[in-house]
């Protein structure tokens, strides 16, 4: 028999069956409401036999008409391709058949009602957290996530304080860039990647991802104002190479043989803002996770928030307090930044276009804890979006949410000193 013609003839009896077995119950219902009263007792029992009467004659109707839809069914072309003991099932037990089909639908429909809800609810959090990014005071030049990471020392067996750490990371993920104040923002390179966007290739890449080396494997003190040095170790737009970074890898020398670098560790991910204010430029963050700082974040300096004003050196020139890189290591810019140095040693981080280079020196100095009081608007907004991310994330899939950003698997990045462990 076709598919169709089958579907047809089995919809038509469920639909049948349907109908009859809430016609069964609404009378049985109805019966139990009417109860014979005192006078109609000598009535009573030729009320029964025509109620018997009648639950006959609906049994056998609807078993007549089942076994004329099999009747149909047949006539309509098995011509012996369909088994012979399908059509010998009993007529009561295919009623129950189409009636157990009924109700599966059923369920499966709520089913898919409940999972259209939630994704209903996916969609509009996922609209709000992109409204909120773009979201950009006009002096915002840059957004994103944040990381920070550690990597232990080499062949450190165990990680007990900054002392076994060889190492800290910051890891820049910009989704919106604003080129300088006076221009629109757009998003990164990156963002419109994950957007299935085709990036423009005749201009400048915007917002690279970053990996930022810190000195002295801590962040500045905030309160003190304590000015630290940092580079650009990578600039990429491929989240891949994220994954490259931090792994552990093993390499051969030539006096002790091979020898191993760990992992890097994940301490902590928030949201940032780079921004112009009152003639410099600040690194502004909060953190979402972890919630609660422990002895890992304390002890580099990590806070629930902070703000450090962020300059970018020449690299044709030399400072007294800062040797810099080795040359081989220095960033090549491209004329038109060059131009922006003049004959200073540092200019304030007038695009961020600056970090988008291996080799790029940083001086961070520590400004503000309180960023809304310190940047106003920009960092009200840069507080808004992690607040809202925060009740967003609950605890226990805050991991996942990290991992799924930087497109990574949990084996390759420990998260222990996340919750306050060293490792």
């Amino acid at each position: 028999m076709p598919q169709q013609q089958k579907r047809k003839a089995s919809t038509i009896a469920s639909a049948k069956i349907a109908e009859d077995a809430g016609s069964g119950r609404k009378r049985k219902s109805d019966a139990k409401e009417e109860q014979p009263s005192i006078k109609e007792k000598d009535k009573s029992k030729v009320d029964d036999k025509k109620i018997n009467e009648a639950s006959d004659n609906k049994r056998r109707k609807k078993q007549t008409n089942v076994q004329e839809i099999h009747e149909q069914q047949h006539d309509n072309g098995t011509n012996g391709n369909e088994p012979q003991g399908h059509d010998l099932v009993n007529p009561h037990e295919h009623d129950q058949m189409l009636i157990d089909e009924y109700e599966k639908g059923v369920e499966s429909h709520k089913v898919t009602e409940q999972h259209s809800g939630q994704d209903k609810q996916t969609v509009a959090r996922n609209e709000t957290i992109k409204e909120l990014e773009k979201k950009m005071a006009p002096n915002t030049l840059e957004k994103g996530h944040i990381c920070f990471f550690y990597r232990p020392k080499i062949e450190a067996e165990e990680v007990h304080s900054v002392d076994d750490v060889q190492r800290i990371y910051i890891v820049l993920v910009p989704y919106m860039v604003r080129p300088s104040v006076s221009e629109e923002p757009i998003p990164s390179y990156f963002h419109q990647v994950n957007d299935g966007k085709q990036p423009e290739t005749d201009k400048p890449i915007p917002g690279k991802i970053r990996i930022v080396v810190i000195g002295k494997k801590k962040l500045p003190e905030i309160e003190k104002h304590i000015k630290l040095w940092g580079f650009v170790d990578r600039a990429f737009t491929d989240m891949s190479e994220i994954k490259e970074f931090v792994s552990g890898k093993k390499y051969q020398t030539a006096t002790r043989g091979e020898r191993s670098i760990s992992a890097c560790r994940l301490m902590g991910k928030g949201v940032y803002n780079i921004v112009e204010h009152k003639g410099h430029t600040h690194l502004a963050y909060v953190l979402e996770v972890p919630e609660e700082l422990n002895d890992v974040q304390n002890d580099f300096n990590i806070k629930h928030e902070g703000s450090y004003v962020i300059s970018v050196k020449n690299p044709e020139t030399t400072s007294p307090l800062y040797a810099g890189l080795p040359d081989n290591e220095k960033v090549d810019y491209p004329p038109y930044l060059r131009e922006k140095f003049g004959d200073r040693r540092f200019v304030s981080l007038s695009s961020t276009e600056f970090m988008d280079y291996d080799g790029a020196e940083l001086l961070f100095i520590g400004a503000k804890e309180d960023i809304s009081e310190g940047l106003g608007e920009a960092g009200k907004e840069l507080e808004e979006l992690a607040d809202f991310e925060c009740k967003e994330i609950a605890p226990l899939t805050a991991e996942r949410v990290i991992y799924e950003e930087l497109h990574l698997e949990k084996e390759i990045l420990p998260s222990k000193p996340l919750h306050g462990l060293w490792e």
